[in-house]
């Protein structure tokens, strides 16, 4: 959930939260050992990391732990409810006094009002942050991070990126894997078929196109090259036209699109359908500019075309620009005529990027290709909750 503040009942939730998590703190150190550690997941959406964490849990560690998503949402709770997820409310007392007995909380963003709980609890907290960026940080951007007990990141290289420039301990930041990236580097099938949802056909290719949201630039456009929205998207429908193929648009839960009807043109905001791995999966190609979504698409191996438009970072990379390891195109001309390429001939990429492909997967995931990301944090997650391995 992502806090409107020009909302009274999202400014009701979070007094709510902020009131039990005082009860909490109070009732905890009277409070008695579960018959299994308990593990809170907590972020905007049972997704991603969270998703793919609460998943592992339920196929194959439900002996070892109860797992429980928080949700500062109320009707988020309802909808996950009827799915058979076990959630708890932040604005129900008798959900939160669950955090009483809790072992861990792992969170892949802030806390909201959960925030006193990490300084006056003795809760273990665990980062596992959602995504690999390009955009740059600082220390100051983890301040409530930097007093988690444990971070979880992809590689080597992200662990010493995260000590060097952003300030984390050493010995509280592991590399495990993100657990959302296992099912792409395993190519499973996606949970919740999305070219099924969407009636398109099994023959048909898709087109993924997934811009970063403004980030720290108000006024930047979701469309590159001077090119208006509806000039951009008709170029792109009339692509999908002559090759066979779809193109999806998915827009950044912090972001919105104008939703104007082009042929075959399919609108996916994260917002209505969270599940980015699934849609990932399904797609044979990316367009994207400087999102995280490229670090993840990256382990299909399939093409990635990379929008050469000025980052909306105020404090430059995280990863640099050489990082981008697919086709960088400078003009809508570039793109089209990549995008037929590679629609036609998806080895021309290979043969284009394959090296680079490489090189940058073993930067970016080092020794966590093997789709095991889960297993390695539940193992983890036995470790802090005192189980045997």
């Amino acid at each position: 959930m992502k806090i409107d503040e020009t909302n009274p009942s999202h400014w009701l939730l979070l007094g709510l939260q902020g009131l039990y998590c005082i009860v909490v703190i109070m009732l905890r150190p009277f409070a008695g050992k579960p018959d299994k550690p308990i593990v809170i997941l907590y972020g905007h959406q049972l997704a991603g990391n969270l998703g793919a964490l609460y998943q592992g849990w339920r196929d194959n560690s439900a002996q070892d732990f109860s797992f429980y998503y928080l949700s500062l949402d109320p009707e988020q709770s309802r909808q996950l409810k009827a799915q058979g997820i076990e959630v708890l409310q932040c604005n129900r007392i008798v959900d939160m006094l669950v955090l009483c007995r809790a072992t861990a909380i792992v969170c892949d963003h802030g806390l909201h009002l959960l925030e006193p709980l990490v300084y006056l609890s003795n809760l273990k907290f665990i980062d596992v942050w959602h995504g690999v960026p390009f955009k740059g940080f600082d220390s100051a951007d983890f301040r409530l991070q930097h007093h988690f007990d444990e971070t979880w990141v992809t590689s080597p290289l992200l662990r010493e990126t995260y000590i060097q420039k952003f300030g984390f301990s050493p010995d509280r930041t592991l590399s495990l894997g993100y657990a959302r990236t296992d099912k792409l580097f395993k190519n499973d099938l996606p949970e919740n078929d999305f070219r099924e949802l969407a009636s398109i056909p099994k023959e048909y290719k898709i087109i993924l196109y997934a811009p970063t949201w403004k980030q720290d630039e108000k006024e930047r456009k979701y469309f590159p090259f001077g090119e208006s929205e509806k000039a951009f998207i008709s170029a792109l429908s009339n692509i999908c036209e002559e090759n066979q193929a779809k193109l999806i648009i998915r827009s950044h839960l912090n972001a919105s699109i104008d939703e104007e009807h082009f042929p075959n043109v399919i609108y996916c905001p994260q917002k209505t359908f969270s599940n980015t791995e699934d849609l990932l999966l399904i797609s044979d190609i990316l367009i994207c500019d400087w999102s995280s979504i490229a670090f993840d698409f990256l382990a299909t191996g399939r093409p990635t075309i990379f929008l050469d438009v000025p980052p909306p970072f105020n404090k430059g990379f995280s990863l640099g620009k050489e990082y981008r390891f697919g086709e960088v195109v400078k003009t809508i001309d570039n793109l089209t005529h990549k995008l037929t390429q590679y629609l036609s001939t998806p080895e021309i990429y290979t043969k284009e990027h394959g090296d680079t492909c490489e090189k940058v997967r073993g930067d970016v995931y080092g020794e966590n290709q093997d789709g095991r990301a889960v297993e390695r944090q539940l193992t983890q997650l036995r470790k802090i909750s005192g189980l045997k391995s």
